[in-house]
């Protein structure tokens, strides 16, 4: 494994073992400080741990560092990640804990389907739908971490509401599409295999 390590690996490892795990618990703790800088922080590690996301499969295509396990790990990650993430701010009532149970299902859902695909050897590429879809949770997740208006729990702030109303809408858009594409596209293939 040392001697397949590289770059992009490296970071989709990473977000791998830290981000799920240390970003939900610093959120879990530290998200009801009324400190503008701490939400900052939170916002700015959130993002960084999304950028990696990009960053990881970049790199790869760019100096043609595509692995087979890269390739394996990289979604994993980013189930994990998001996941956590959702369920942290379930957690800290800042997230419905409804949209969370969707968005985390329709991940499961995903591995189904990648799990079926692979035993009749076909692989689920990701999409520019799903690549979208990871995007926008991701600017998602960094609105509602800073959000001043849910740190401080003061009612208010027409914008900030709307701006997560209108990501929050997105998301869920392109979740459940780029879902049912993927399984439309995958069992289309099937077919043309068998």
């Amino acid at each position: 494994l040392v001697r397949r390590l590289n770059i992009p690996l490296i970071l989709t490892l990473t977000r791998l073992a830290i981000a799920p795990l240390l970003l939900p618990f610093l959120i879990y703790y530290l998200f009801p400080s009324p400190s503008f800088i701490t939400h900052i922080i939170l916002a700015s590690l959130c993002a960084f741990f999304c950028l990696t996301d990009f960053l990881d499969g970049y790199l790869a295509r760019k100096y043609s560092q595509v692995t087979s396990l890269g390739k394996l790990l990289d979604p994993i990650a980013d189930k994990l990640f998001m996941s956590a993430m959702f369920i942290t701010l379930v957690a800290v009532q800042k997230f419905y804990f409804i949209l969370a149970i969707l968005l985390i299902g329709r991940e499961f859902a995903m591995n189904v389907l990648r799990a079926f695909a692979a035993q009749q050897r076909h692989i689920v590429n990701v999409s520019m739908l799903g690549k979208l879809k990871t995007t926008f949770q991701g600017i998602l997740l960094v609105v509602i971490i800073l959000n001043p208006y849910r740190w401080i729990g003061v009612c208010g702030g027409y914008l900030w509401t709307l701006l997560e109303v209108f990501l929050l809408i997105i998301t869920m858009f392109l979740s459940f599409y780029s879902a049912f594409k993927y399984y439309q596209n995958t069992f289309g293939k099937l077919k043309t295999l068998v």
